[in-house]
């Protein structure tokens, strides 16, 4: 036979309550903490996250039109377009 404990229930706070106070605490802890641990200002972040956005879009951009070449050289196309 198992051995088993007896509880008591505890009493529960209501599903939609407790979810609501638990999402606001991890909020509030999640901005003290971003306040406290981050690296630079605000603007200086925000010109970095432009920065690096910019300089990604470059890269796809440039990839794609690698792809494009070699897709269009190994079907025999030379590039050029014909109107």
């Amino acid at each position: 036979m198992a051995y088993q404990r007896f509880y008591p229930q505890q009493s529960q706070p209501s599903g939609s309550g407790s979810f609501l106070s638990g999402f606001v605490a991890g909020a509030l802890v999640g901005v003290v903490a971003g306040i406290l641990l981050a690296p630079h200002r605000g603007d200086v972040t925000r010109r970095k996250i432009v920065r690096q956005a910019g300089d990604k879009r470059d890269e796809v951009v440039e990839a794609v039109e690698d792809l494009i070449e070699r897709r269009g050289s190994a079907n025999g196309d030379n590039g050029d377009a014909v109107e």
